[in-house]
């Protein structure tokens, strides 16, 4: 992988700002030529960019609940060959929850695991946790939730990619 030049960064500042401009008027905001955008802009999707998505309202779209989950697993416990099976395992589960939108392995608060997933109402979030706990119990030792209300309250700050291109 190439290490990233002062365009790249301003480039990808952009693109997060609003992802869908042409390469011609990212050209122009930053005050380079197209080709030279275009150019750097293959590099960064090859390697740097996850990919191109739109940020909806969730609650306008049908979510009530957004979830932080912690997780304590037992991953930390295993080694090799057997903590990538698990993590295959658990990687498997939660990729065939629609709702979920990241998980990752980390520490902090006694935690290990942070799992974040949209809910249209607390229904379908209970019945989620229940699925969880019950299908993934040879891995998840405790958890726990913070919900956020989508529907009923205005957020202190929308979730944004943007507010990241004022760390210039």
């Amino acid at each position: 992988m190439k290490e990233l030049k002062p365009i790249d960064y301003k480039i990808m500042f952009e693109l997060m700002k609003e992802s869908h401009r042409s390469d011609r008027q990212l050209a122009k905001a930053i005050g380079v030529s197209q080709p030279t955008i275009t150019r750097r802009r293959d590099i960064l999707e090859k390697d740097y960019i996850e990919g191109y998505t739109v940020i909806p309202k969730f609650g306008k779209m049908g979510f009530e609940v957004a979830a932080i989950t912690f997780l304590k697993s037992k991953l930390k416990y295993k080694t090799g060959d057997e903590k990538t099976k698990a993590v295959q395992k658990m990687r498997d589960w939660y990729m065939k929850q629609s709702g979920v939108i990241f998980v990752s392995e980390g520490r902090g608060m006694g935690w290990d695991v942070v799992c974040i997933s949209l809910h249209e109402n607390f229904a379908d979030f209970s019945a989620f946790i229940q699925a969880q706990d019950s299908e993934l119990s040879e891995w998840v030792i405790d958890s726990q939730t913070f919900n956020a209300d989508l529907k009923n309250t205005t957020p202190i700050k929308p979730f944004h990619f943007k507010h990241l291109s004022a760390q210039k």
